[in-house]
């Protein structure tokens, strides 16, 4: 009986440690999915995000450029040496670059400043104090082992919780919403497009997350009944009589990491 209630004591003992634990969130889910959303409606207290999206808007309006221009590639007959007005000379793409044979040089030099304010904000992380979020797709075991890093050196001191966000059976659905607000970002004089291609890469790429990833919770949050009403919210109307499909999708849930055979 004893040893019982020194068990539970300690067991006790450790949730609230846990609770009083700085926090890690990795977010895994493709765009348009809602994170965003989670993330202002989830934190009393704003946290440490990175999301590098951001810092790629910021180094966009530096150069007077949109979203896209940051990924603006030459076109297929375009030969090293040739220099466009925006976007500056055509140069071999680096070896890493294997979907295309070259680059601009302006463009390879904008994305490096991307790169080097991105790992000043991940290097900014624990010294912030703060919880994190990593804010980006992060869909695949490499992603979230790179979103982990954030706090190498000091994993023990933070309690590293995976928000999943479900996106199986409405792909259509969020390549639609994306679109739409690609649309409103085009009245305003912005541009950022996801193409299809970009999607189905995501969505191939994407493995559940795994008990060996070495996550303390994993969270599960669906907004695919949200995301068909903001498509359906902007369909025309249907006739009299006619009635949709439905799709029936659980609740948001907690549940552990899912350990592979």
């Amino acid at each position: 009986m004893k040893t019982k209630l020194i068990i539970e004591s300690w067991r006790r003992f450790l949730k609230e440690e846990m609770e009083e634990m700085k926090k890690i969130f990795v977010l895994v889910g493709p765009p348009s999915v809602g994170k965003s959303t989670w993330i202002n409606s989830t934190f009393s207290e704003d946290p440490y995000i990175i999301n590098r999206d951001d810092l790629v808007e910021q180094v966009a309006s530096e150069y007077g450029w949109t979203y896209d221009d940051m990924f603006a590639a030459p076109p297929k007959d375009a030969q090293v040496g040739d220099a466009d007005e925006k976007y500056g000379n055509v140069v071999e793409s680096p070896t890493w670059m294997t979907w295309q044979a070259t680059v601009f040089d302006k463009v390879m030099e904008a994305n490096g400043k991307v790169q080097k304010m991105f790992n000043q904000r991940v290097s900014g992380a624990v010294p912030s104090g703060q919880d994190i979020v990593i804010d980006m797709t992060n869909m695949d075991q490499r992603a979230r082992k790179r979103a982990l890093a954030a706090i190498e050196g000091s994993e023990q001191d933070y309690k590293k919780i995976a928000v999943v966000f479900q996106f199986k059976n409405v792909e259509e659905f969020i390549k639609r919403v994306a679109a739409k607000r690609a649309e409103a970002a085009k009245r305003m004089g912005k541009s950022k497009t996801i193409p299809h291609a970009a999607f189905k890469r995501m969505f191939d790429a994407y493995m559940e997350v795994d008990a060996s990833e070495g996550f303390d919770e994993v969270v599960s949050v669906d907004n695919r009944p949200m995301l068909m009403r903001l498509v359906r919210k902007n369909q025309p109307k249907r006739k009299r009589g006619a009635i949709p499909p439905r799709k029936t999708f659980g609740r948001n849930r907690i549940y552990s990491p899912k350990r592979r055979e």
